[in-house]
């Protein structure tokens, strides 16, 4: 398998055709490590950084990002994905891009990114908040368990009380301190990856095993530019409530603080849970 470092993966490339070209590895699976990574498909964050970027880099917007909202089709292939924009309307104040990603003739995600420029208006924040200390929560990775997904590999976790899987959990919530295993500083792209880069709350209150779900839509809204001091070192402290889950149909929310408890951004996810099948043998 081809690995690749989340700035490669976040690479894009003109075909020539208007379209932007995207790499994309099995190393970014959402399936779990011990199943081929082949059984999964591009995990959501990395794809909603990717529409973010082709928006940007489509209509060469300066503007702070605003929203991101994708909608995946169908899972994308480990093999080079096209992804093209169209600017909806322009002005000095916004910019609408519509993102359309595929492979062939098979679309796989659409998405809507909102650029918009300060400006003028009423100032009433979002309330800050004071994070766990980050030096009191232990690195707790995910690598040893059988479901934790391939791409956790770029992720450091620190969840706050430690990792309360299968019924260990009895808040509708749960915190965690995140950054890339890169130690960059937070950026628009990588606030992007992070967002989504957990496994669902009902995984920690519900008993095992843990009822698989497949992305359908994931919206981030961001709050402006990331601060060049928001996190320097790559950790953010976030916070992943669960909403509703019944019919077969999960609802959550996340948002992001800065070190600071600044807030940052807030997502909201909705997923499908899948029928329960076994890993075929390879």
């Amino acid at each position: 398998m081809n690995v690749q470092t989340l700035d490669e993966a976040l690479i894009l490339t003109p075909d020539g055709e208007g379209g932007l070209i995207a790499p994309l590895t099995g190393t970014f699976s959402n399936a779990p490590m011990a199943w081929p990574a082949e059984r999964g498909a591009p995990f959501g964050g990395l794809m909603a950084a990717l529409a973010a970027k082709a928006a940007r880099e489509t209509v060469g917007s300066t503007k702070p990002l605003r929203t991101v909202a994708t909608q995946f089709l169908v899972g994308s292939r480990f093999e080079p994905l096209t992804l093209t924009g169209e600017l909806l309307r322009g002005g000095r104040s916004a910019e609408y891009v519509s993102v359309r990603a595929g492979q062939g003739e098979r679309l796989t995600m659409s998405g809507l990114v909102t650029f918009g420029a300060p400006g003028a208006g009423p100032e009433l924040r979002a309330a800050s908040i004071t994070p766990p200390p980050l030096a009191d929560q232990p690195l707790t990775p995910m690598g040893g368990e059988d479901f934790a997904p391939h791409f956790l590999r770029y992720v450091e976790q620190r969840f706050v009380g430690g990792i309360k899987l299968f019924g260990r959990n009895d808040e509708d919530r749960m915190g965690v301190w995140m950054r890339t295993t890169d130690g960059k500083p937070l950026d628009e792209a990588r606030l992007a990856f992070l967002l989504d880069a957990t496994f669902p709350v009902y995984w920690t209150m519900l008993p095992a095993p843990p009822a698989v779900s497949a992305t359908a839509d994931l919206r981030y809204d961001f709050f402006g530019p990331i601060p060049e001091d928001a996190a320097p070192d790559g950790w953010t402290y976030f916070e992943f409530v669960s909403r509703d889950s019944h019919g077969g149909w999960t609802v959550e929310d996340a948002t992001a603080w800065a070190q600071d408890g600044r807030p940052l951004a807030v997502g909201r996810q909705l997923r499908k849970v899948l029928a329960s099948r076994a890993p075929r043998e390879r």
